[in-house]
Parts: structure tokens; C-alpha cells; sequence
């Protein structure tokens, strides 16, 4: 698994920029699995008790499933080698530290629980790779 570590993300920030109550901090993970069907499945199992969303961010869609603190987007697609993938997209709610578990704890478990799930039903991953995105602000 690759991890893109950004600078000015989570919770022990440079310059002291913190997330707060109406932001998002999102962690990205691409998944490379030679059956993108069965990772899909698994990540539905997990997600599966959590209620559908429809919002607009920043003018376009954004559609997934929500339990009020962590937000859950996937799409499938293909790279430039055409290699097939799971584009699945974590967003923790904030304010770091103010309520328990924070976002960041959230995004940890959110990640380690798909990565266990695909253990966990013998799916083979070629690759992971995980990607901290800028805070968003929170559209619900």
C-alpha cells in the first residue's frame, strides 16, 4: 500500500490549521484488484447500514452513503495503463479533538475496516493507494 502524506493534513497540522465543525477531511484510497466487482461488494457490506446522500459540492454531484460523521463516495474506473480500479473516497467530519472518536480516527478506522473486509473475504489486491485530500467544506 502507498500513502501520499500531505504537509498541512491531520490532526498535528504545520501553521496550525486545524478542520473544523463545517469541513471535511477526506482520505482517498484506489483500489487495483484484478475483480473490482468483489472489492465494490465488500465495501458495500461495510457501508451497507449507512444512509444514502445526494449533494451539490462545489456545482457538481456528489453521491454516497453517510452515518452522520464519516461519508463514504465510490466509483469504478480505469487508469492511464487501463487497468481497472476502485476509486473509493473517506470523509470525516470535524472538529479534531471536540468529539470521540475525531475525524482522523475516523478516517484510520474507516480504512483499516475496508482493508480487513478485503482480508477478510480472500479478495486479492494488487495495489492501495492511499491519498490525503485538502478539507472540503461540509455540505450537510
Amino acid at each position: 500500500m502507498r500513502w501520499s502524506r500531505r504537509g498541512e493534513w491531520g490532526p498535528e497540522l504545520f501553521g496550525g490549521r486545524r478542520l473544523r465543525s463545517d469541513q471535511w477531511a477526506p482520505l482517498e484510497a484506489t483500489v487495483y484488484a484484478a475483480d473490482i466487482e468483489a472489492v465494490e461488494q465488500a465495501l458495500e457490506e461495510l457501508t451497507g447500514f449507512m444512509d444514502y446522500f445526494r449533494e451539490d459540492v462545489d456545482g457538481s454531484p456528489m453521491t454516497g452513503v453517510t452515518d452522520g460523521q464519516l461519508a463514504v463516495v465510490h466509483s469504478t474506473g480505469t487508469d492511464s495503463f487501463g487497468r481497472r480500479l476502485l476509486q473509493v473516497t473517506f470523509y470525516a467530519a470535524g472538529p479534531v479533538g471536540e468529539s470521540s472518536p475525531d475525524a482522523f480516527e475516523r478516517l484510520r478506522r474507516a480504512a483499516s475496516a475496508l482493508v480487513d473486509e478485503l482480508n477478510a473475504q480472500g479478495i486479492e489486491v494488487q495495489e492501495i493507494r492511499w491519498a490525503e485530500q485538502p478539507y472540503i467544506i461540509r455540505p450537510f
